[in-house]
């Protein structure tokens, strides 16, 4: 690792939008490739209007300060900000935008947008290793990492992937597990924290304590067809995981939105399963601001703190809090 004499540390900068999950991914992924070539992370925080369960809404701004304690390592300073940032003139910089525009190009099915253009400054080989003696030498290094994580200098620069692979059985490789000493450096406030902590203290003490199982549904962005089909596979695996003889789990139940935890809890659970579901029953959590995504957070970490997580098809809840726990596995569908 390079020695940093500079007063203060060279920095490595990067904005974050986009979902909650997102931006902690993109710091995760930010500190750990400062760490490999010493520096410090400058991070930029971008508002972001119009989404439920996400600040934020009209005028309202944010920060990261206020969902995690501050004086996080490797991490210089952060920034809110309302407008386009300025940046230094002589910033070097990583742009994985067009990666960025083609995965979505793709994955809308919007093949009028797939040009050739972008094809070839998405695929061309634009990496840029930050341990090249002309870039150490600069003074500040900009990185837009969007909202896909990537690999640092030992990983070649080359893991696009905004989370694991969406469907089955994930496993943490070696990228992964290091990633997940980063998100660690984050700290809950105290209020949250402790929210979480009694949760998970009521949930050991209960029956099936000994195996927590946490699952996430992201239910707000889901056609009908595919809810009703989602739900029965569901019911079917929270009865297994809490009535079959040798399992009896204790499941924690979280999701993005109200309207379908309530419902499926009065719908799809069997009655001799609902005693053994524990959820966060706070409607906060489910507006659009600061006070309901600390909310939300408090789903977050009481998810991370079980020993097996479930997460439906969009559900970065489910990854994210993956990557704070010391679950080796993650299942998706």
């Amino acid at each position: 690792m390079m020695t940093i004499q500079n007063n203060p540390p060279r920095q490595l900068i990067t904005s974050v939008t986009s979902g909650l999950c997102n931006r902690l991914w993109v710091l995760a992924c930010a500190l750990r490739l400062a760490d490999q070539c010493g520096r410090q992370v400058r991070l930029l925080w971008l508002q972001r209007t119009g989404r439920v369960g996400l600040p934020y809404e009209g005028d309202e701004a944010s920060t990261l300060e206020d969902f995690f304690l501050p004086d996080i390592e490797g991490l210089a300073s952060v920034e809110s900000c309302t407008t386009t940032p300025d940046l230094p003139e002589n910033a070097v910089g990583l742009d994985f935008s067009d990666v960025h525009a083609l995965t979505l190009a793709r994955q809308a099915g919007n093949p009028q947008e797939i040009t050739p253009e972008l094809v070839a400054k998405a695929t061309g080989p634009r990496v840029l290793d930050v341990r090249d003696p002309q870039v150490a030498a600069t003074a500040d290094v900009w990185i837009n990492l969007s909202t896909m994580p990537v690999g640092g200098p030992g990983d070649g620069m080359e893991r696009f992937a905004t989370y694991p692979d969406q469907l089955g059985q994930n496993h943490k490789d070696a990228f992964l597990a290091s990633l997940s000493t980063y998100v660690r450096r984050l700290q809950l406030r105290p209020t949250e924290q402790q929210i979480v902590t009694r949760l998970v203290a009521s949930m050991r003490n209960a029956p099936g304590g000994a195996r927590l199982v946490g699952i996430h549904v992201r239910a707000t962005d889901l056609k009908q067809r595919s809810a009703v089909n989602r739900n029965m596979h569901l019911a079917n695996i929270i009865h297994q995981l809490i009535c079959t003889p040798g399992q009896g789990a204790r499941v924690f139940l979280a999701s993005d939105s109200e309207t379908w935890l309530t419902d499926f809890m009065q719908t799809w659970v069997r009655p001799q399963a609902r005693a053994a579901i524990t959820t966060y029953d706070n409607p906060i959590k489910y507006e659009n601001s600061v006070a309901g995504s600390r909310a939300a957070v408090v789903d977050l970490y009481t998810l991370a703190a079980c020993d097996r997580i479930y997460g439906t098809a969009g559900s970065s809840f489910s990854s994210y809090a993956w990557l704070v726990s010391d679950a080796e596995f993650w299942i998706h569908s």
